[in-house]
């Protein structure tokens, strides 16, 4: 049975120039737990998992439960233990969500995210980034590509040398 931990507060920080939400976990024996995140980690998780941008709670979920997924590491990097596919491996971002969704059901802490008012200062303050959204989207789609064929495909060369701008542009 995993362990409940409560939500206390969550203050606004910046570590160097980054905005940070710090988010602070009461476990059952009454000490405290900081878990920092910077305010981007749920633009991130929006586009690597395909969740709504907009749906805090779910991406709270995901975020607050990783460090508790149980990993292994043996000798060729840490993975998650239970042999789904993660991001990389995933064959979709549906997979890849669905796994780590399932996850987060089986960490060995319990956050109850969905309607904890401690939570209410990053649900009040996140603002989609959709050029953030974006660009890790792409950035994902890529890596799994690269992971999976090894490179990027190349597009078709031309017919003939292009020895000019002019023809490189036509081209």
């Amino acid at each position: 049975m995993p362990e409940t931990w409560t939500i206390r507060e969550v203050t606004t920080r910046t570590v160097g120039s980054t905005p940070c939400w710090q988010v602070m976990l009461e476990r059952p024996d009454g000490r405290l737990h900081a878990h920092l995140m910077p305010t981007m980690a749920l633009d991130a998780r929006a586009a690597e998992y395909g969740i709504d941008p907009t749906d805090v709670d779910a991406l709270l979920e995901v975020i607050l439960h990783e460090p508790h997924m149980p990993t292994v590491d043996d000798g060729s990097g840490p993975r998650y233990a239970d042999g789904a596919p993660d991001l990389w491996d995933a064959e979709s971002t549906d997979v890849a969500r669905r796994a780590h969704q399932a996850r987060v059901q089986t960490a060995a802490v319990r956050i109850d995210v969905r309607g904890a008012k401690g939570l209410d200062v990053i649900r009040k303050g996140h603002r989609p980034d959709p050029a953030t959204v974006r660009a890790v989207r792409e950035a994902v789609d890529t890596g799994r590509w690269i992971k999976r064929y090894g490179d990027l495909p190349a597009g078709p060369r031309p017919k003939t040398p292009v020895t000019n701008r002019k023809e490189a542009i036509r081209a």
